[in-house]
């Protein structure tokens, strides 16, 4: 059925946004953008199924002015975007929709974590998740 695996996507990063983000807040984030538009293919569900195409834009959210650990980020770009690519790969259609989208951005923010040395991203916004079939 056509638009049956849409949903609400989170803020984009716009200069906008991240103000409303920060207002209220003693700590002020920024955004990292560089991962860009990320796309891989879930585990298979059965030996005939090849599995589905799944496309996220993932943005990290840091501690602005953090010059040293963006820079860190972009140097580690293609391990993080490695963390995704495996992560969606590793689980079927099905058992990432039966998770929360919000189980499966700790889990990634986590993992993630582990392969900074700098500091620590403080959240993940998807602007697009989709699955393709």
């Amino acid at each position: 059925a056509p638009g049956k695996n849409l949903r609400n996507s989170d803020p984009a990063p716009t200069v906008r946004e991240i103000e409303n983000l920060n207002k209220g807040s003693e700590s002020k984030i920024a955004a990292y953008t560089g991962l860009g538009t990320i796309r891989c293919i879930t585990a298979p569900q059965d030996e005939e199924d090849i599995g589905t195409v799944v496309v996220i834009t993932p943005w990290l959210s840091y501690p602005e002015g953090d010059t040293i650990f963006f820079e860190e980020l972009a140097r580690k770009r293609l391990i993080i975007s490695g963390i995704f690519t495996n992560y969606f790969s590793s689980y079927t259609k099905t058992e990432l929709l039966s998770r929360t989208e919000d189980k499966i951005k700790e889990e990634l923010q986590d993992k993630i974590n582990e392969q900074l040395s700098l500091g620590k991203i403080l959240q993940i916004y998807f602007t697009d998740y989709i699955f393709l079939e």
